[in-house]
């Protein structure tokens, strides 16, 4: 992967995949996923939802991927194999579920965001 490693890095084992490094999500990177997205879709405005969910997770994955198993290239992976979508669906959920942890660590439960005095 190109994608240089920060110390805000995480780590995910995927069963069955292989352990993978991810970056933690920025702003730039959201730009660079909906660039990547564009890419892939070859901008397509109306695209099926075959092609927008494959590009929506290639995407992020491509962007946010630091390190991964030997040989993991989702966009050369043979799309008539009967295991290559599960796979590819199966990091991205990792990827995701890890995300979604760190957000509930930054805000446990009861407590609310605060917006700004007085809100």
């Amino acid at each position: 992967m190109s994608r240089e490693p920060q110390d805000s890095d995480f780590h995910v084992d995927v069963d069955g995949v292989g352990h993978f490094v991810f970056a933690h999500r920025t702003v730039r990177d959201e730009i660079r996923i909906s660039a990547e997205f564009s890419r892939l879709t070859e901008g397509c405005e109306t695209p099926t939802s075959y092609l927008e969910n494959m590009a929506g997770w290639i995407s992020v994955l491509k962007v946010l991927t630091v390190e991964a198993p030997h040989g993991w290239e989702p966009e050369r992976m043979d799309p008539l194999d009967e295991d290559t979508h599960p796979k590819i669906i199966k990091v991205f959920r990792a990827l995701r579920a890890k995300e979604v942890e760190f957000r509930k660590a930054k805000n446990p439960a009861g407590q609310a965001e605060r917006t700004g005095a007085g809100q």
